[in-house]
């Protein structure tokens, strides 16, 4: 299973089993600004909550447990509460309950939405996080104010129509690239960076970091350095950084810092012990992180053509 942010995972073999809701085409597109993420209100029943617009999930609204319960909804009945266990995750398991609740989405009509709410906390910034394919439209523009005008538009060709990842072929892998912009650095896991290296790409930096998917989860990371002119996808490589064990890290800086992970999620590292252990952990996986799309002044899901579509100043 790829590392994706942990409310992603946690609500995968919910949303897997509920049908997309038919969505009305507007001619016109649908424009979100993001300040550094697009915040827009959802109202539940009598509550309405600000939530925070993320890239990389199928279309669901993702809540912290507090706020959705204050709402007064409720777990489907049978099977609307869960128990997961993840390393990711603080304490190792979250609890999550999950249905389809009427939601309106920056004041739209009502409609019936697959929605988890998780504990503990998945977002400290928002009450929750809300994909953009639950937006309604063919286009569904993310705008950002902040980057360089002007640049190249870059077109990345996505899963299917309601799959938000780019698959790429590299080095004997298929990566899964995924679209991340509250990641400062672009992340990949040990199989993804083991491919980019065989390819030459990248090599192996002698700095780490700490990467934060959800609250109070704190993952190593190890630099790498891109060759040159290193691309993937079409985009350069910026920042990249990939997952490393906690006794990696140490022996690599004396000074990191400290994470949360457990060995139990060496899966998705560098180990010391070479490739071949690596290519026995999960999937191959890269979140594009702000090291790459804060160049980005423009960010578009294509619903016809199956693609994002990226105005960048590189």
């Amino acid at each position: 299973m790829r590392l994706l942010p942990a409310a992603v995972l946690l609500a995968a073999v919910w949303l897997a089993a509920v049908p997309p809701a038919a969505r009305a085409r507007a001619a016109e597109p649908t424009v979100l600004v993001a300040d550094p993420e697009p915040v827009v209100s959802v109202r539940i029943r009598d509550s309405v909550l600000p939530v925070r617009v993320a890239l990389g999930f199928q279309a669901a609204l993702l809540l912290n447990a507090g706020p959705a319960m204050a709402t007064g909804i409720r777990p489907f009945p049978i099977v609307g509460k869960l128990r997961f266990s993840n390393p990711l995750l603080p304490g190792g398991s979250a609890l999550v309950r999950f249905n389809r609740i009427g939601v309106a989405i920056a004041g739209a009509g009502r409609r019936k939405l697959p929605t988890a709410w998780i504990e503990p906390e998945i977002t400290a910034r928002t009450a929750g996080v809300l994909s953009i394919f639950a937006f309604e439209g063919d286009r569904i523009i993310w705008s950002n104010p902040r980057a360089p005008a002007g640049g190249a538009t870059y077109a990345l060709a996505r899963d299917g129509r309601n799959d938000p990842d780019v698959k790429l072929r590299l080095g004997g892998e298929t990566l899964r690239l995924t679209l991340a912009p509250d990641s400062p650095v672009t992340i990949m896991n040990a199989r993804a960076a083991a491919a980019l290296a065989r390819e030459g790409l990248v090599r192996r930096g002698s700095s780490v970091g700490l990467w934060e998917p959800i609250p109070r989860a704190r993952l190593p990371w190890q630099a790498l350095l891109p060759r040159p002119g290193a691309t993937l996808a079409g985009l350069p490589l910026v920042r990249p950084a990939a997952r490393v064990s906690e006794a990696e890290a140490k022996a690599i800086d004396a000074r990191a810092q400290a994470g949360t992970s457990t060995e139990a999620d060496d899966a998705d590292t560098i180990v010391v012990r070479g490739e071949r252990e690596g290519r026995r952990g999960r999937a191959p996986w890269v979140l594009i992180g702000a090291d790459v799309l804060d160049r980005c002044s423009r960010i578009e899901l294509d619903r016809p053509g199956q693609r994002w579509l990226l105005t960048c100043a590189f």
